[in-house]
């Protein structure tokens, strides 16, 4: 893939992917991959973007127990689209997570698991470039 340098390379690099399931963590894992780049260019509330997170997090659960269910999927569309308009989660970063989980690109389970672990890595890195100030 190409070497992306702003969160819109990212989403260009994952509009060419045929599927979430076929994004590499070799793309997106590594320091200075897409992960780590979405986390520094993005300004959001690491509350906000927990909420997000845990979210994915229980649908990952629930699909390890029960079979996938994409409209399960497509149900947090609503909640991100109602954060966005809300101005906690800024427009890029919506727009890249609307692309993730969409209908286009995450369809089976395996795109579904990519989608979060994606999500995951740019958690990890947000924390990593906006740490949390100790108090004392």
């Amino acid at each position: 893939m190409p070497k992306a340098t702003s969160i819109y390379d990212v989403q260009s690099n994952i509009r060419a992917l045929p599927s979430m399931s076929m994004l590499l963590p070799d793309d997106y894992a590594e320091k200075d991959g897409w992960a780590d780049i979405v986390a520094d260019k993005t300004k959001i509330n690491s509350t906000q973007l927990r909420k997000v997170f845990q979210a994915i997090k229980d649908l990952k659960r629930e699909f390890k127990k029960n079979d996938f269910n994409r409209a399960k999927v497509a149900l947090l569309m609503p909640s991100l689209a109602y954060a966005n308009g809300r101005g906690h989660l800024p427009e890029e970063l919506y727009n890249l997570l609307c692309l993730c989980f969409g209908q286009d690109k995450c369809k089976t389970l395996a795109d579904f698991n990519s989608a979060a672990d994606f999500l995951e890595a740019i958690l990890a890195y947000y924390k990593y470039h906006h740490p949390q100030k100790q108090e004392g």
